[in-house]
């Protein structure tokens, strides 16, 4: 008995209360199927019955909605909303759940009389022009903010290179302006790689169609430039092209990530047929991310102010007779929210308005048509703060601050067809007005990734200099340091023995020369392994600037005077043994220091003017692209002697020093089979010759092949100048240190001259045996040659002597007789003894070319 009073208590009480509620007037508009136009009654209905049963409010809202849906017609829509504004009692605002179209019309329309038009379903970034939509609330989040969830994305997983594509219309393009707005705001270095609008006229294939903006020329340059990270923001028929374009290509995988605006429809796929089957859409779609606004709230247990959490709305619907109407609807949440929201305003604008001295007593036509209540009631739902089945209810200038989730698309093959599941991964949520942070999905699923983790943005590029080791600098140096004491070691031998016959014979001054070069040599390779990193950063640039200077005059001028004295010692060679009366006078050392001179001028004049006029400079540059698989890609930088016209300064250098080699090469060549014992050295004098040719040969192409090659080239350069240095050094001096060591004072005789076939074709190279006995032979004609020239010369001296004892007699008796008679005398002048070698057809005692002090060469 005592329950049953109770029970008619609270009765009456909730009976009294549905009595004193106000009741407000609202248009209702809705464009649907009748089958979705009905179940979208059945939320109004719900809505409006369960906020009925919320003690603490005291308004219901009365929809007057039409028995059949509009069509999405703008001019259907906009007489619809006159018709119902001259309706009794007149309605309050607008409640409106059509297409976009007729929304557009319906909020433009509202607008012009300040009436509040509050819609749910419409996301599109065109409602968020607050000059041509004044009045316009919407509950759901737009486009714009899925920009938000996207960059915490891109944060997330360190994306910082992108590429967008669009749909070429305003409702795309808006958000994509906004989201590089967004971007670029806050000081972190992004980089869109490509930014494409696409039209629906670029879809079309025949007549082999393509325009400026076109889909394959789009996907061409995302292919060309390898962007990774894709951003798609555009409608779901484009959509099925896009990503069938992207299964041409190959856009889609372990390498690549799209990213796109999730539509609301199911199986959108499957709409939209293409050029691509099914089966290829899906295996190209498989994997990418969609933003979207959230169904319901992300804390299903939060309290909204209708006494509601999401999870119990949620079993709720399941409870209506609206055939599973939730499943068919994603925005039926923000349905309920939006009654919720137009309920609580109208709560405070009673008390709002009696402080504005503004009626409230709508039933009456002049308090209708007045403003302050209209733009006072848009202004309460502007700053309005609650709680929602859909999350927190904020707006941001009339646009809801809403909650977006970020959902991976997965298709998994079946036995027949493939599945496809949409799961959720992230909600970004709303702490501020502009503030948001990624937040887990509670379902505490994990993205899936195609490869080992999230892709790459784009090719990983690891930036490392090109330095010469310290290892590899300190053994060239070492190498070099020894060189340098080898040279200095022969310098100072050939001053000690210069009066030595073997040492003076080879002209020693001339040797110093070739000394000088090469210690100039040997220091150019120490310059070449010196970069910045040895100097330290303070003035570094202007030490690595006079450091290039030296490292080309250093080695050119050390080859130039090297090989110009080997040069000029080789002529000399020629010159004598090649023309027959140069062979009767002497070529003394200066002649050749003229000739070194005369090339170390050529020498000076050219770098000077290269120095002058375009001086080499330290610059870096990135080279040595090396590609570890696909991903990752080591940049190597490295510092270089440059100046803007270096190829023309080394081709003058080249052509010079060049023409030099092969006039020395003909020299050598000319006189290979000379022999000369007085000029001692001739024939390792022309081995170097050889030997300096050929490597600066392999050098030259060996530091062309391997210039990107920092340290490789300078490993290879540095061997090839100390070979060809060193063995210069060895050939000339060696032999010199060896005969020193035989005969240290210098007693031995010089021996005499031995030509073979000078200024004739070389003939071929004899054997050994036809070698022993041509020197045979030769020496047998030698002895029988002096045997017959010693008889002659004995029997001239005897006949000689004879004729001056007779000459002495008749003296004798002339100056015993003593009288003065005149006597006439025979004088017998004697025969000269002057012999010539029949062999090689010289006068002995011209052999030495005139005397010895000319025998320095």
């Amino acid at each position: 008995m005592r329950h049953c009073s109770c029970f008619i208590l609270f009765s009456l009480i909730g009976f009294a209360h549905l009595n004193t509620l106000k009741q407000i007037p609202l248009i209702g508009l809705f464009t649907s199927t009748g089958h979705e136009n009905q179940s979208s009654f059945a939320i109004i209905d719900y809505a409006v019955n369960h906020l009925r049963t919320i003690p603490n409010l005291t308004t219901e809202l009365f929809i007057q909605r039409s028995k059949q849906d509009i069509p999405c017609d703008m001019a259907v829509g906009t007489k619809m909303v006159f018709d119902m504004l001259s309706q009794k009692p007149r309605p309050l605002a607008i409640f409106s759940g059509t297409c976009q179209m007729v929304a557009s019309a319906i909020a433009e329309t509202a607008g012009i009389y300040d009436m509040t038009t509050i819609i749910y379903s419409e996301t599109s970034s065109l409602f968020t022009a607050r000059d041509k939509y004044p009045s316009l609330i919407r509950t759901v989040p737009g486009d714009s903010q899925h920009n938000i969830a996207r960059k915490l994305l891109l944060n997330t997983y360190n994306w910082r290179r992108f590429g967008v594509l669009y749909q070429y219309e305003r409702q795309y393009t808006m958000p994509v302006t906004r989201f590089n707005d967004l971007l670029y705001g806050d000081g972190v270095e992004w980089e869109t790689a490509l930014s494409k609008g696409i039209s629906f006229k670029d879809l079309d294939e025949t007549q082999g169609n393509r325009t400026r903006n076109s889909l394959k020329d789009a996907f061409d340059d995302l292919q060309k430039d390898d962007t990774r990270i894709i951003i798609g923001n555009f409608n779901s028929t484009m959509a099925v092209r896009i990503f069938c374009e992207a299964y041409r290509y190959n856009l889609y995988g372990s390498r690549h990530q799209w990213i796109i605006v999730g539509y609301y429809e199911s199986e959108w796929w499957l709409k939209n047929p293409g050029p691509c089957n099914t089966s290829e859409i899906l295996q190209a779609l498989n994997g990418t991310l969609q933003t979207r606004v959230a169904e319901l709230g992300y804390d299903d247990n939060a309290r909204t102010v209708a006494d509601l959490t999401p999870a119990q709305f949620k079993f709720d619907l399941t409870r209506l007779d609206t055939d599973s109407y939730y499943t068919h609807s994603y925005f039926v949440g923000y349905e309920f929210d939006a009654i919720l929201t137009l309920t609580s305003a109208f709560e405070k604008l009673h008390d709002s308005l009696s402080k504005q001295n503004c009626s409230s007593d709508f039933s009456d036509d002049l308090t209708w048509r007045q403003s302050c209540w209209r733009l006072e009631l848009i202004n309460i739902i502007k700053t309005l703060d609650i709680e929602g089945v859909t999350g927190r209810i904020r707006f941001n200038n009339g646009d809801r601050v809403g909650e977006i989730v970020i959902e991976q698309i997965l298709v998994s093959p079946s036995h027949k067809s493939k599945n496809v599941e949409i799961v959720k991964l992230f909600v970004a949520l709303p702490t501020e007005q502009s503030k948001y942070v990624l937040l887990p999905a509670r379902n505490g699923r994990n993205i899936t990734w195609h490869g080992q983790g999230p892709p790459n943005d784009r090719i990983k590029r690891i930036h490392r200099d090109q330095r010469i080791s310290v290892l590899t600098y300190t053994i060239m140096a070492i190498i070099s340091g020894i060189g340098i004491l080898v040279a200095i070691g022969f310098f100072v031998f050939n001053i000690i023995f210069r009066t030595h016959r073997f040492i003076r014979m080879s002209s020693p001054q001339i040797n110093n020369l070739i000394i000088a070069g090469c210690i100039l040599s040997y220091t150019s390779v120490l310059l070449m392994g010196v970069d910045s990193s040895l100097l330290g950063k303070r003035n570094s640039v202007s030490a690595m600037n006079f450091i290039c200077a030296a490292r080309i005059w250093t080695l050119s001028i050390g080859f130039t005077i090297s090989f110009g004295a080997v040069f000029s010692k080789t002529w000399r060679v020629h010159t004598i043994f090649t023309n027959v009366d140069a062979s009767k006078r002497a070529i003394k050392d200066i002649r050749l220091f003229i000739i070194v001179g005369i090339l170390l001028t050529v020498d000076i004049v050219l770098l000077s003017a290269w120095q002058i006029v375009d001086p080499l400079k330290i610059q870096k540059y990135e080279s040595q692209i090396k590609t570890e698989g696909k991903d990752i890609v080591t940049l190597w930088s490295f510092e270089e002697c440059r100046s803007k016209r270096r190829s023309i300064w080394f081709t003058m250098q080249s052509i010079y020093k060049g023409i030099l080699m092969v006039t020395g090469s003909h020299f050598a060549w000319a006189t290979r089979n000379v022999q000369i014992a007085a000029l001692n050295d001739s024939k390792y004098v022309g081995m170097s010759l050889y030997n300096v040719v050929l490597l600066s040969i392999t050098t030259a192409v060996v530091g062309y092949f391997l210039r990107d090659q920092h340290e490789r080239s300078y490993i290879l350069t540095s061997i090839f100048i100390l070979l060809c240095v060193s063995i210069t050094l060895c050939l000339v001096f060696v032999p010199k240190v060896l005969e020193v060591a035989k005969d240290p004072h210098s007693n031995a005789k010089p021996q005499r001259v031995v030509i073979s076939a000078v200024g004739s074709k070389p003939a071929p190279t004899p054997s050994s045996q036809e070698l022993d006995r041509k020197l045979v032979t030769i020496d047998k004609q030698q002895i029988l040659s002096k045997i017959k020239q010693l008889t002659r010369q004995n029997d001239m001296l005897r006949l000689n002597a004879t004729k001056c004892e007779e000459l002495i007699t008749k003296l004798l008796s002339v100056l015993n007789e003593g009288n003065s008679k005149q006597s006439q005398l025979e004088l017998f002048i004697p025969t000269s003894t002057k012999l010539v070698d029949e062999i090689t057809n010289i006068n002995e005692s011209d052999w030495l070319l005139a005397d010895e002090s000319q025998l320095k060469g």
